[in-house]
């Protein structure tokens, strides 16, 4: 049974037909989620947007966000004082492989070859901020590439500063990671040249 909810087909398909016919969508659910689902009696599987028959244009997107940390943590990655080293190079090899890994990580991503992912830092009074640049040649866009490397970047910051950060009782009161947005999202005709 299809039904039509706005542009996108959905399919509706009973328990069994959900390991007979998507066995790998089985493995997603825990056994909670199997439960409850069961005794609706249905699932909705909702595939990937079909983008065929789009113009392969460069595509570009540019995110950010900022880790929050202590002066003292700060001052230590400053004057390269970090037990593991300088967190900002490590940060940007986890952004480019978790860019270049976004369709495995959500669901309805396309595959994108990128042509590039690039990252910057800015350290301020009480945080670092991170930038991550995404480009390719594609037919959709690379934005949830672009947030998904800023996001492992300030995660990889996090854990090679933890111990500077946890308190007596190994919480972290303060720290914290926030406004990871899209800054700008950038689509061209392949012939047209860079803006820089």
């Amino acid at each position: 049974m299809r039904i039509i909810n706005g542009p996108h087909p959905i399919k509706t398909i009973g328990i069994y037909e959900i390991f007979t016919q998507y066995p790998r969508t089985s493995l997603l659910l825990s056994s909670r989620q199997l439960q409850i689902l069961g005794t609706l009696g249905t699932f909705i599987i909702m595939g990937m947007i079909d983008i065929t028959g789009k113009k392969i244009i460069v595509r570009e997107a540019r995110a950010s966000g900022r880790i929050f940390l202590s002066p003292e943590t700060l001052q230590k990655v400053r004057d390269d004082k970090i037990k593991k080293g300088d967190p900002r190079p490590v940060a940007e090899i986890a952004a480019m492989n978790a860019a270049k890994e976004t369709s495995r990580l959500i669901p309805h991503c396309h595959q994108i070859p990128l042509n590039t992912v690039e990252l910057d830092f800015s350290l301020g009074q009480d945080f670092i901020e991170a930038s991550c640049f995404v480009k390719a040649e594609a037919m959709t866009g690379v934005e949830m590439e672009a947030l998904v490397g800023v996001s492992a970047a300030l995660v990889t910051i996090w854990d090679m500063v933890k111990y500077l950060e946890k308190d007596k009782d190994g919480q972290y009161p303060s720290t914290r990671i926030s406004d990871i947005r899209v800054l700008e999202k950038v689509k061209r005709p392949i012939s047209q040249p860079d803006a820089t």
